[in-house]
């Protein structure tokens, strides 16, 4: 098992580190999306 380093080393695969932010982000637009279109419909 690799061990964790911490941030500032170069061997961080910034690659993949980019792809978990962006499912991230992708995860909380839809949870918005969902959470306003459920405020609306609740009126």
């Amino acid at each position: 098992m690799v061990p964790l380093t911490p941030l500032a080393e170069a061997t961080v695969d910034w690659s993949q580190v980019h792809a978990v932010r962006l499912l991230g982000v992708a995860l909380a637009v839809l949870f918005l999306l969902w959470a306003i279109r459920r405020m609306f419909r609740g009126k």
